[in-house]
């Protein structure tokens, strides 16, 4: 008698334990399955609504949706890839206020090359976000998640039309005027904007040294000098406010300065060209062309309790913040 409900009372134990761990284990095999598409970059989609959404939240980006026209399927596009254009252009230890700025950097771009039908910003795959996030993946997708969600359908305008968000890593100590380089540019709202933390910044300061002989044919392979006998004989003849190198010779050849830093990859056209003994050194400021927001002061900024907004402002005078619905 007693085995007998020793044995129902066994059978009984793991009925129950059944009922109980039956929809644990289903809860986590879907959640495995949900995380699963989401890194190999399929939708995933919560039942209760009708948005596939990666984690519900304040500011998250929804995504996807019922009814939707051509247009607005366009825009929801769009609005996806934002997240992973701002990705590839930021870091992921940058404040909110940092990367809610460069979202609308992004935003505005994407949907200008949309307009216009020319190349658009690239960004990251899911895979690529995977590969270079790891085991932070889940924490920074939800960061940039919300980052671009609170900014949402956000663009940069003047007058109706949207601007050339330019934005770069380090400037020289100040932003560059797009009209010193480009004088019928009209981009009033790229200007000279004082960035003193970006001398300060990692990476603000570069040097390079080449045997002359090899700077000399590398001048002659890509400018055609070819009775170019001497790095005494470049000569840099024009920079703007900001020290960026505006137009040099190299030899009898005429260029600007960022055409001879993409011949020399050079971090940036803020540089020196000096001949020492039998060597040419390169001494160049700042990372990137310089022009519109500088990535390392907008970061101080942030850090400082600056909005996105003010950062925004303060790189862009004069441009708006609109809605990109706004814009036919």
């Amino acid at each position: 008698m007693r085995k007998r409900r020793k044995k129902r009372g066994n059978q009984f134990f793991s009925s129950l334990m059944i009922v109980i761990l039956l929809p644990l284990l289903v809860t986590t095999v879907m959640q495995s399955m949900k995380l699963e598409k989401l890194i190999s970059g399929q939708s995933v989609y919560v039942e209760s609504a009708t948005e596939a959404v990666y984690e519900s939240g304040e500011g998250s980006l929804l995504w996807g949706g019922s009814g939707e026209t051509e247009e607005t399927e366009q825009n929801r596009e769009l609005e996806q890839k934002v997240l992973f254009v701002a990705a590839k252009e930021i870091g992921a230890d940058y404040e909110d206020a940092a990367i809610m700025a460069q979202c609308v950097i992004a935003r505005t771009n994407l949907y200008d090359a949309a307009k216009n039908q020319t190349a658009e910003p690239q960004g990251l795959s899911m895979e690529e976000m995977q590969t270079l996030w790891g085991e932070d993946f889940n924490r920074i997708y939800q960061k940039f998640s919300e980052c671009a969600g609170k900014t949402a359908d956000e663009v940069l305008t003047w007058d109706g039309s949207y601007i050339y968000a330019a934005y770069h890593a380090i400037s020289s100590g100040r932003t560059r005027n797009m009209s010193d380089l480009y004088g019928d540019a009209d981009m009033p709202y790229l200007m000279e904007k004082e960035c003193h933390g970006d001398t300060s910044a990692k990476g603000y300061l570069s040097v390079y040294y080449f045997e002359e002989e090899d700077f000399l044919s590398q001048c002659r392979e890509t400018f055609g000098t070819k009775e170019l006998d001497s790095a005494e004989k470049i000569q840099i003849e024009g920079r703007d406010a900001s020290d960026y190198v505006l137009k040099m010779k190299v030899g009898d050849t005429e260029c600007t300065g960022e055409e001879f830093r993409t011949a020399f990859e050079l971090p940036s056209a803020c540089f020196t060209v000096t001949k020492i003994d039998d060597k040419v050194r390169i001494v160049t400021k700042g990372v990137g062309h310089g022009f519109g927001l500088s990535q390392h002061t907008a970061e101080t900024m942030a850090e400082e309790g600056k909005s996105y907004r003010e950062i925004l402002e303060y790189f862009y005078p004069g441009a708006e913040i609109t809605k990109a619905q706004k814009i036919q």
